[in-house]
């Protein structure tokens, strides 16, 4: 089988970075005693990747570039706490791989959350979806979408309320489903 060209490797490389960075660098996080040396070692692991891109073996699941990245960016955090031995805040071997594994967990429920938290908003109308979001928005007040809405605003906080809790209910529902 012939590899992609190189411009179709980059652009799945980068759909695929982009899209769980934020989760890789929460693990990377954990890992290190300040967001300075997370930056600095997410450098490192995005450069380590796209080297290694072509080593990538996808399963189809959703999180395996994720856990494929993880797995770079453990020996990253690796090469860098050696490099930084002499630091007093540097973490054990056995501490860096139990924070990883947890962080990778928490990272993978949290998008599963995610999800199911965009799904049951999806099946809101969009009257309803549009009340919660605006009283989730910086800057708007529940007062000041009732007055907009011509609606006292004791009812429009019991209707939030109301909603809120369908939408906690169908979150719940929907990680059972999934044996979250």
């Amino acid at each position: 089988m012939t590899e992609p060209p190189i411009t179709d490797r980059y652009d799945q490389f980068v759909a695929l970075f982009a899209r769980h960075e934020r989760a890789v660098r929460g693990v990377i996080r954990s890992m290190l005693p300040s967001s300075q040396d997370a930056d600095e070692v997410m450098q490192e692991v995005g450069l380590a990747c796209w080297h290694k891109f072509s080593d990538f073996q996808t399963d189809d699941s959703q999180d395996a570039f994720f856990r494929w990245a993880c797995v770079i960016a453990r020996f990253e955090v690796l090469k860098y706490r050696r490099k930084c031995a002499r630091d007093r805040l540097v973490l054990s071997d056995e501490t860096i791989q139990l924070l990883s594994a947890e962080a990778e967990d928490r990272a993978l429920i949290a998008e599963q959350e995610r999800q199911a938290l965009e799904d049951c908003l999806n099946r809101m109308s969009p009257a309803d979806q549009r009340l919660l979001l605006s009283v989730h928005t910086r800057g708007d007040s529940v007062a000041e979408i009732a007055r907009q809405l011509g609606q006292k605003t004791r009812r429009l906080y019991s209707r939030v309320n109301a909603l809120r809790d369908l939408l906690g209910e169908c979150v719940r529902q929907k990680l059972a489903e999934e044996g979250t």
